[in-house]
């Protein structure tokens, strides 16, 4: 508890020890998993079927120098973290230093993972499988307050199903996916609608979490910095993938279906929802058959976004939207999240004591089985 709020989290990551992967991956894939190789330019990094896992060449590269020195800078400040091997145990002294109750936590190269094409998806299968297991057991270090996001192959809708409901009886808090097409599809694709039904199910929410440098399809192709590429890959894309589940008649369909926009910022939120509005009000339903109600009434149904504490349009999403259709993120550990003014940052914000109670907790704690 921070000065007598509760706090979630709900971005944080692993950062996982390259050695994860052989180890907890199926001994029939062992020769194939996740491991340390050449990658170009002279660096060494994660690869995976003979290729980095994030794309080094065209637009939105992350191996420029001046990028790589700002990230080694902005990382200092989790030198103790680091010296521990990001185990479970710094990550709670962290927590418990800066008032922290619950964290939802992702993949960092699993993220990665899911950002290329596999051409083999029974091996992307396995790679998720031998990190949620790995996370899955890092999180039992204290599960009430770790809560540990599962991975899925959705690269192959029928493997990402069994993988739900593997993960919803070891005990996974949610799914993550990333909101990019993969193999032609959309989220609202009819291929994933056995995928929404069965996390619909699940009674556990969906998180779409973009992220850096994929070879999927990203708004951050645009770019040729992996700064301006990152700029506007995570909110565009998070804006898309919610303005097409509503269009495209995914809510209306799967209606227990609960989603988090997770690392994309809140600021955006009015706005999008205006142009949805002003759009259903001079085409309503002529494209869009399946869209039985008002975009903003399937938005406050089935969506949270989170936002950062020093976000300034926060005030004006509060006021234009409502207090309860927003959490808290800070991306720890990664060098360009908030960790550790994120906080304090929000106890600032000039909105009600209430809205910062609910932005704190109130509002995604049940989703992710925390008490509210």
């Amino acid at each position: 508890m921070r000065n007598g709020l509760k706090v979630l989290d709900t971005d944080g990551h692993q950062m996982e020890p390259p050695s994860m992967w052989k180890k907890y991956i199926d001994s029939e894939f062992a020769d194939k998993a996740p491991c340390v190789g050449d990658i170009g330019h002279g660096e060494k990094g994660m690869t995976c079927e003979g290729e980095p896992l994030a794309k080094q060449d065209g637009s939105y590269p992350m191996h420029s120098e001046e990028f790589l020195a700002a990230a080694r800078k902005a990382m200092e400040r989790f030198d103790r973290a680091r010296s521990q091997g990001f185990n479970a145990e710094s990550r709670i002294e962290d927590m418990d230093e800066q008032g922290v109750d619950a964290q939802v936590i992702y993949p960092t190269v699993g993220g990665q993972l899911l950002g290329k094409r596999f051409h083999d998806t029974d091996l992307l299968a396995a790679c998720c499988r031998a990190y949620n297991d790995w996370s899955l057991e890092y999180c039992s270090t204290d599960s009430s307050r770790l809560r540990m996001a599962a991975m899925l192959p959705i690269q192959a809708p029928d493997l990402a199903v069994e993988e739900v409901n593997r993960m919803v009886e070891k005990g996974a808090a949610c799914f993550y996916v990333r909101p990019n097409p993969v193999e032609g599809r959309n989220l609202y694709h009819s291929e994933y609608d056995g995928l929404w039904a069965a996390i619909s199910a699940s009674g556990k929410p969906i998180c779409l979490h973009d992220s850096g440098s994929p070879y999927l399809p990203s708004y951050g192709d645009r770019m040729e910095t992996h700064t301006s590429g990152h700029i506007i890959a995570h909110p565009f894309e998070a804006m898309v993938a919610m303005m097409s589940l509503i269009w495209f008649g995914t809510i209306e369909k799967f209606p227990d279906l609960k989603i988090v926009h997770v690392e994309a910022d809140a600021g955006w939120l009015p706005y999008w929802l205006q142009r949805q509005e002003q759009h259903y009000d001079y085409s309503g339903q002529a494209e869009h058959p399946d869209l039985k109600k008002r975009p903003t009434e399937y938005f406050k149904s089935n969506f949270l976004v989170s936002a950062r504490g020093d976000e300034m349009t926060l005030p004006a999403a509060v006021e234009l939207i409502g207090e309860d259709y927003l959490t808290f993120n800070t991306d720890y550990p990664h060098p360009d999240g908030t960790w550790p003014e994120g906080m304090s940052d929000l106890e600032k914000q000039p909105i009600s004591d209430e809205a910062k109670r609910k932005i704190f907790w109130d509002n995604a704690a049940g989703l992710f089985g925390l008490a509210a």
